[in-house]
């Protein structure tokens, strides 16, 4: 009767492993769709890539007795290793010479890349389990806020189209991520929400300015964090009493247009491609992007009681009728 539960952890786990190249991959093929595609992805960027998927390595490692667990990331260490060869050899272009970031170029480098991603995620979930009762939460919440919040702009000026309106920018999936990602820091006390806030915002100039971007995108991007994020957190706190849910609604809902709204006219507004027609459905697209990215992430983590942050005077977080 214990097979399925100990199962959904561990094949999560290989899973979370085999992203490591698969992501990399991804991020190059994306950052491919902006204005300034790179000759390789950056070394920071897999970096990155490695800090978020330390959160979910740490969080299946935690769910496996020792046996299972070892087992899991050997068949994760292989599957990751397979799996950059085989996008190596699929997305070869016959250019893998180093480039200055130490990661080789093109798609089939940053799959290979992608290995040190998942050999950094499986390191830092270590460290994660290390750390004792909510400190463990704390600073994997937080580092999946801030982290998501920079890739995002790392594809800030990528965008895939879909059918003849929709025109999805792909740091909106990031940023989805971040809104709920943040509701459950609520927990630690609004202080500390806008730390990370500030930590967040700081780290994408930082970020930004050692990429190269536009200093007009690094600025209207730290504007558009910390506003977004302020509003969202009030509103966050003005709705305590509600459940889960309807906190993450009520405040997304005034944040991802709030967000999308400043951002896209003030970092795009009078460059050549865009038009009212463009930015229109820039901004469409995206709000509903944001918006479902936050409530799939919310409604993921109400499948699991102890996950769902506890509101002050709430015993117990299980989800309830409303």
């Amino acid at each position: 009767m214990r097979t399925t539960p100990r199962l959904i952890p561990f094949v999560l786990l290989v899973v979370t492993l085999v992203l490591g190249p698969a992501g990399a991959a991804l991020l190059y093929a994306f950052a491919h769709l902006g204005q300034r595609p790179p000759e390789a992805l950056p070394a920071a960027v897999v970096v990155l890539l490695g800090v978020l998927l330390a959160t979910p390595t740490a969080f299946m490692r935690r769910q496996l007795p020792a046996t299972p667990r070892v087992a899991a990331i050997g068949l994760g260490a292989l599957g990751a290793i397979a799996t950059a060869l085989v996008l190596g050899a699929i997305l070869g272009d016959g250019s893998a010479a180093p480039a200055p970031g130490l990661v080789p170029a093109g798609a089939s480098g940053a799959a290979l890349a992608g290995l040190a991603s998942s050999a950094l995620a499986l390191a830092l979930s270590s460290g994660l389990l290390a750390l004792r009762g909510e400190r463990t939460n704390l600073v994997a919440g937080a580092s999946v806020f801030v982290v998501c919040t920079v890739l995002a702009n790392f594809t800030l000026d990528s965008f895939v189209p879909l059918g003849d309106f929709f025109l999805v920018n792909v740091g909106t999936l990031f940023f989805g991520i971040t809104f709920t990602q943040r509701d459950r820091l609520h927990r630690f006390g609004r202080p500390l929400v806008y730390r990370l806030i500030a930590i967040a915002g700081l780290a994408n100039v930082v970020a930004a300015l050692a990429l190269g971007t536009p200093l007009r995108y690094v600025a209207v991007s730290f504007l558009a964090i910390v506003v977004a994020e302020t509003a969202n957190t009030e509103v966050y706190h003005r709705l305590l009493r509600f459940r889960w849910l309807a906190r993450v609604a009520g405040s997304n809902a005034v944040a991802a247009p709030l967000d999308t709204i400043l951002f896209t006219t003030l970092a795009f507004a009078g460059a050549p491609f865009a038009t009212l027609q463009w930015m229109t459905q820039v901004i469409v697209t995206d709000v509903l992007v944001k918006y479902a990215a936050s409530m799939v992430a919310a409604i993921t983590i109400l499948s699991r009681p102890e996950w769902v942050p506890r509101a002050p005077g709430e015993a117990d977080p299980r989800p309830g009728p409303s």
